[in-house]
């Protein structure tokens, strides 16, 4: 199953979330924790040397939340990480993501960095699985005409080979 837990983060995750407004960009933190929250504090995303800096501001109204913006023109496609630049020049890392991918709505990943992707074990993907069992009627017309035992026989060897090609 996984660990479903989200990760541990100086905002709450539910209520927060990323779109674009206007011509900006938006990225909403719910519920900001006070370190995070001063007024004036500046957010730094960053893309593989790529840098965007935006002010940020607290909102109070329909709960606290920290308001960041900038102009969408400044992100190009892929997957941004969040920062808190605080005043004394101290920059704590945010444990979220922009997700920015063309003309398609924004997305606020959870976690600072990306998890590695895991394959469940002892699954094959549904194109290996097609192909075999189409595999297995194609060798039932072909055996049809052989006696049954020498059939059986065969049948058990591809059966064999065709789980080692879907481990």
């Amino acid at each position: 199953m996984g660990n479903s837990l989200p990760p541990p983060a100086e905002f709450d995750l539910v209520d927060s979330f990323a779109r674009v407004r206007g011509s900006d960009v938006e990225i909403v933190l719910g519920e900001p924790k006070t370190d995070i929250a001063d007024d004036g504090v500046t957010v730094r995303l960053e893309l593989t040397g790529r840098t965007v800096t935006a002010q940020a501001e607290l909102v109070q109204e329909g709960g606290r939340r920290l308001v960041v913006r900038a102009p969408r023109s400044q992100f190009s496609d892929g997957v941004w990480s969040l920062a808190v630049i605080h005043a004394d020049g101290s920059v704590a890392p945010l444990a979220a993501r922009l997700l920015v991918q063309g003309q398609r709505p924004l997305v606020l990943l959870w976690g600072a960095k990306a998890g590695r992707t895991q394959v469940p074990t002892g699954r094959a993907d549904d194109t290996k699985r097609k192909a075999v069992s189409s595999g297995a009627r194609v060798l039932d017309r072909v055996l049809a005409p052989l006696p049954a035992a020498q059939a059986t026989k065969i049948r058990r060897q591809a059966r064999g080979l065709a789980r080692k090609i879907l481990k």
